[in-house]
């Protein structure tokens, strides 16, 4: 008899826990925790030179990664993202901006046309030059970064393989 009462809590007790698991965040607690700026890019567009030395989640597309003796800069063009950190669609007129990091990261994951949502601190603008104008983008440390692989593309009006041609 006693089996029979145990059984049932033991499998709502493992439903529970592997629901809670499915809600989770694509990054750590600790990083997750350590976001100065919870409005993310746009919070940060809004006033830039307030943003100095604070820490903020992002997510984007890398457009271009570059690997150094320093570490890797990545490209990226900012993205909007979704509660638990999944990149949505694309920040309208936001340009790029880098994100750089003291270790060598993969180039096979993070080559140009990945997605990856991270933690960064804003450092300031990297100076440029462009016709005696000067700009620059802005320039972040990586904290933390998570990798998001390529969806497959499925053509439109693939055909259905019981079709008689």
């Amino acid at each position: 008899m006693r089996v029979m009462y145990y059984t049932p809590i033991k499998l709502l007790i493992l439903v529970v826990v592997l629901l809670a698991a499915g809600c989770s965040h694509t990054l750590s607690p600790t990083a997750h925790s350590a976001v100065d700026l919870p409005g993310g890019y746009k919070e940060f567009l809004r006033d830039p030179e307030a943003a100095t030395g604070r820490s903020l989640m992002l997510a984007g597309f890398i457009v271009s990664h570059k690997v150094s003796r320093d570490g890797t800069v990545l490209t990226l063009r900012p993205y909007t993202m979704d509660k638990r950190g999944v990149p949505r669609s694309p920040v309208k007129g936001a340009g790029e901006l880098l994100a750089r990091s003291d270790r060598i990261l993969n180039p096979a994951h993070f080559s140009s046309g990945h997605l990856v949502t991270l933690t960064a601190t804003y450092a300031g603008r990297e100076p440029r030059a462009v016709a005696d104008q000067q700009f620059g983008r802005p320039l972040f440390k990586i904290g933390e970064i998570h990798w998001w692989p390529k969806e497959p593309h499925y053509p439109y009006g693939y055909r259905y393989p019981y079709r008689i041609y």
